[in-house]
């Protein structure tokens, strides 16, 4: 490995893109290997900028080969790290991709916000096939939430999307797809009409455009429209076109809603015996596959063909089997909620000590502490955290008691050693205690940040303070050195701006200098201190 960081523009990486870009939707497993290879090097350089990228990668290889509790870890972690970056297009690709994974674990409302977080951001920068490819599966979701009108409108969002697509081959494959898809939708709702010339329009382009892929869904559709319009002949050569094309699948994931369209017709026909055949393929290919969501469905099939022909000995095997593929669902589901919200944790920890990292790389060359320009921006940061996750934030305004005096009695040098030695003491308090961030403010004045912390959390600090700076006193030899400190720590309310935070820390210092310096003073609210103003300010 180079000793300088590798980026996403370095050779080697290029290299691996490349090839991860040449065999993806074509040898999975070999996508996963090169994707795994870009990981190792991210993790192994320490780059957290291609970390994410690898992270995401690793996400849509593994969901690609259907492995889909690993790579809901990897999305998740990736698309953290990259949503602000311009990465547009992976950032599209991962959120159509935790559509896909949530609503395949049931989670249709989360899916739904992956699917809409997909289409907002490829309709922003203007990405046409990303937009109709999460159009397509959003609308998908639609359907089966039984909102066949909501269904309708991003089906042709999708087909809008199509027509800036330039590779013709590509726009037009499709077109097929999601004509095939409005074709049953108008079906469902009973217009044969518009359904007829759907269908046609799907029709003249697969001629145009003849692609493997598409002929399931595209059979499918046929067989629908003309077993609803009662065209024997029609009807029953293009459901032997939808079983032949049904056995000719590679990945039973991909194409599950058109299976399931597919039973349940043959289920209506009362085509038992073929169905026998169809859920023992299904069996054998979903057990390549860790999708437990296909096999409760399956289950489900199975229960109604075997409660129509009356056989209990399979109902009851059925039951048990789906009573089984439900546990290991639910199992499922706690893991992965406990992974993603430990991971989410972990990136809220790490989001917090970056910020603080960041912010000390902006030093004050007299104490080795950030300075005063960085601290807007790290209140504004932390500020906004605390709001939206509901957590406490904590700020305080700190100063050296007579510090002018140890500048007269002693000499400029011996406040700037001071100063100096307070510096060391607080950058050893930022490494002991990973949500506290300080800053020289000015002069001898200091402002602390607590993040996420309990009052009795920030009082311990506040005392290491107290006791570091009365050590550092006598270790310089200058009598009766103490500091003073005002503290205020909540929630943000809907109403708070950061300043108010400064605003109020600055109350409790005052509070503490007139009344004996060398203490601290915490507070929730400026009010808290109402009754103390009002008696200065009348004494006043």
């Amino acid at each position: 490995m180079n000793d300088v960081l590798l980026s996403k523009k370095s050779p080697e990486v290029v290299e691996l893109i490349k090839q991860m870009e040449a065999v993806r939707k074509k040898d999975n497993e070999k996508y996963v290997d090169l994707a795994c290879d870009l990981f190792d090097m991210a993790q192994e350089e320490g780059n957290e900028d291609l970390r994410n990228f690898a992270s995401c990668t690793l996400g849509d290889a593994l969901c690609q080969n259907n492995e889909f509790s690993q790579a809901v870890y990897y999305l998740s972690a990736g698309l953290q790290g990259i949503i602000n970056t311009d990465e547009y297009r992976l950032i599209c690709r991962c959120y159509n991709e935790m559509g896909i994974i949530m609503r395949s674990e049931g989670h249709f409302i989360t899916s739904q916000e992956n699917y809409i977080n997909s289409i907002d951001m490829a309709r922003a920068h203007r990405m046409y096939f990303q937009e109709a490819i999460a159009c397509g599966n959003f609308a998908s979701l639609c359907e089966e939430m039984g909102a066949r009108n909501e269904a309708l409108e991003y089906h042709y969002r999708a087909i809008e999307c199509c027509q800036f697509i330039e590779d013709e081959n590509l726009k037009n494959v499709l077109l097929v797809a999601e004509y095939a898809q409005l074709t049953k939708l108008y079906i469902y709702k009973g217009d044969l009409i518009q359904a007829k010339t759907i269908l046609d329009e799907m029709n003249r382009l697969d001629r145009e455009y003849p692609d493997e892929d598409n002929f399931f869904a595209a059979s499918l559709a046929r067989w629908y429209y003309y077993d609803s319009i009662k065209e024997r002949e029609l009807s029953e050569k293009y459901k032997d076109d939808c079983v032949r094309a049904f056995y000719a699948l590679k990945d039973v994931v991909v194409f599950f809603d058109e299976i399931e369209a597919l039973v349940l017709l043959l289920l209506e026909k009362r085509a038992y015996v073929e169905l026998e055949k169809i859920f023992e393929h299904i069996d054998l290919k979903a057990a390549e596959d860790e999708v437990v969501n296909i096999r409760l469905r399956l289950e489900s099939w199975k229960i109604k063909m075997y409660e129509a022909i009356d056989d209990r000995v399979k109902i009851a095997q059925s039951c048990y089997n789906y009573y089984r593929y439900d546990s290991i669902k639910s199992r499922t589901n706690r893991k992965s909620f406990t992974t993603t919200l430990r991971l989410k944790t972990e990136l809220v920890q790490q989001k917090t000590k970056n910020l603080f990292l960041s912010a000390q790389a902006e030093t004050d060359s007299l104490t080795g502490l950030a300075n005063r320009m960085k601290l807007n921006n790290v209140i504004d940061e932390l500020f906004m955290m605390a709001s939206e996750k509901g957590q406490k934030l904590g700020v305080e305004m700190m100063d050296v008691d007579f510090f002018k005096q140890v500048n007269d009695n002693y000499g400029h040098a011996k406040g700037d050693q001071l100063l100096a030695a307070m510096g060391r003491g607080f950058r050893e308090i930022n490494d002991e205690f990973e949500k506290v961030f300080v800053a020289r403010y000015g002069g001898d004045e200091f402002i602390l940040y607590y993040y996420d912390m309990e009052d009795d959390e920030i009082i311990v600090v506040s005392d290491r303070i107290r006791d570091m700076v009365a050590k550092i006193g006598k270790e310089l030899e200058i009598d009766k050195i103490s500091v003073s400190q005002g503290i205020v720590n909540r929630v943000p309310e809907p109403a708070n701006r950061a300043w108010d935070y400064l605003n109020a820390a600055d109350f409790a210092l005052y509070y503490v200098k007139e009344n004996g310096k060398n203490n601290v003073k915490l507070i929730h609210n400026v009010y808290e201190l109402e009754n103390y103003f009002d008696s200065v300010f009348k004494k006043d």
